[in-house]
């Protein structure tokens, strides 16, 4: 079914939904408007596509800021691994199947993949992209209503502590290792 959330309502929801999962790994949820964790110098945040709509449903992803340094941002459903990924793929097909078909189910002009108007009955704007789930594709998770991101809560919820884990870049503390070298370098001017 289509409850057609708005922003802030999705991030009510699902901070509703993630918050506890959040602060059990050791993060503090931020601004009471959306759903947004940080843990050290490092947040995490839903993002909605600005591609949204009420035809098409809405899709959200993960991001995470890790440092502010060079590394910026980094969209974590990237991490998922082939299993993840096969769970993920068979929860967005059964998402997208149980939305009803229009009656009549019109077709309408979109822009096909080489740019040429190509019609599309209205039914199957909203299909599953199975493309997206081969890694390492960006993944944007389709929603329609509140029972769609309970779904993708359940998802979710178990892989949190994997994909927020720090990068490698972020596990080697640079003023550490050039303390080391440092140090190192002395040894061998001091002979």
């Amino acid at each position: 079914m289509r409850d057609n959330l708005k922003s802030r309502d999705f991030h009510r929801h699902m901070r509703s939904l993630l918050a506890s999962r959040f602060r059990e790994l050791g993060w503090e949820s931020q601004n009471a408007g959306k759903c947004r964790f940080t843990r050290g110098g490092r947040a995490c945040w839903l993002q909605v596509s600005q591609y949204s709509n009420s035809i098409m449903g809405a899709k959200f992803t993960i991001n995470m800021t890790e440092s502010s340094g060079p590394t910026g941002d980094t969209r974590i459903l990237r991490r998922l691994n082939e299993a993840d990924r096969t769970v993920g793929k068979a929860l967005e097909e059964s998402i997208i199947a149980r939305l009803p078909r229009p009656d009549p189910d019109p077709e309408i002009e979109v822009v096909g993949d080489n740019g040429q108007p190509v019609l599309v009955k209205l039914g199957d704007l909203a299909r599953a992209n199975p493309r997206q789930w081969d890694a390492p594709s960006d993944v944007w998770l389709p929603y329609f209503g509140k029972n769609d991101l309970d779904d993708w809560a359940a998802f979710l919820l178990p892989r949190l502590e994997r994909l927020t884990a720090p990068s490698s870049s972020e596990k080697t503390d640079p003023q550490l290792w050039a303390q080391r070298f440092r140090r190192l370098a002395r040894l061998f001017r001091s002979k």
